[in-house]
C-alpha cells in the first residue's frame, strides 16, 4: 500500500489553546490510531500547521473531513508527496505543540492573509516538525497539551481527558 505525507496550514477559528484544541486532539488520536495515521499538529500564531502520514487513501479521506471542520478555515496544502511506509512521526497517532510563527515566516499578514511560502521554507517547516516530534518523544515538552517523553496514545488521551 502506498503512503502519503501531507503538510498543511489553516487559520484557526478560535484563539490559540482554546478548549476546542483538546477536542481536536482527542478525536484525532482516536481516529488516527484506528487507521494507522501519524502526525504532529502545531498551533502557530492563530493558525494550525499539521503534518500527517499514512496510507494514501486514508489520508485523502481524512483531508476531506479536515477541510470541512468549522474550527478552522482557508486550509492551504503546503506539501503532499509519496512517503515511505515508516512514519517520520514514529508511532504517534498525533502530537501537539506550539510554535512562534516568526521562526518560519508563518505570521499572518496585517489583513489576515497567508504570507507566500517558497518551497525551500516549506521543506524547512517539514524538517522542523519531524525533528520536533523526535525531540518531544525523547525529551518531552513544557507545553501542557504536548506529549510527554515515552507517553503512548492511551496515556496521552487519558491525560488530555483530565485536562478537559
Amino acid at each position: 500500500m502506498s503512503h502519503t505525507l501531507v503538510l498543511y496550514r489553516s487559520i484557526a477559528t478560535y484563539d490559540d489553546f482554546h478548549p476546542s484544541d483538546l477536542e481536536i486532539l482527542r478525536r484525532s488520536l482516536a481516529f488516527n490510531s484506528r487507521h494507522g495515521v501519524t502526525g504532529l499538529l502545531l498551533r502557530v500564531d492563530g493558525q494550525f500547521v499539521q503534518a500527517l502520514h499514512g496510507a494514501a487513501p486514508v489520508i485523502a479521506e481524512l483531508l476531506q473531513r479536515i477541510a470541512l471542520d468549522p474550527r478552522h478555515r482557508e486550509m492551504d496544502i503546503l506539501l503532499e508527496e509519496p512517503a515511505d511506509a515508516v512514519s517520520p512521526y514514529g508511532d504517534w497517532s498525533m502530537g501537539y505543540d506550539s510554535l512562534l510563527g516568526f521562526q518560519f515566516g508563518l505570521d499572518l499578514a496585517a489583513d489576515g492573509s497567508y504570507p507566500p511560502l517558497p518551497e525551500s521554507r516549506v521543506q524547512k517547516i517539514r524538517d522542523f516538525m519531524e525533528n520536533a516530534a523526535r525531540g518531544v518523544s525523547d525529551f518531552g515538552s513544557g507545553f501542557p497539551y504536548a506529549r510527554k517523553s515515552g507517553e503512548d496514545d492511551r496515556a496521552y488521551i487519558a491525560r488530555l481527558e483530565r485536562l478537559a
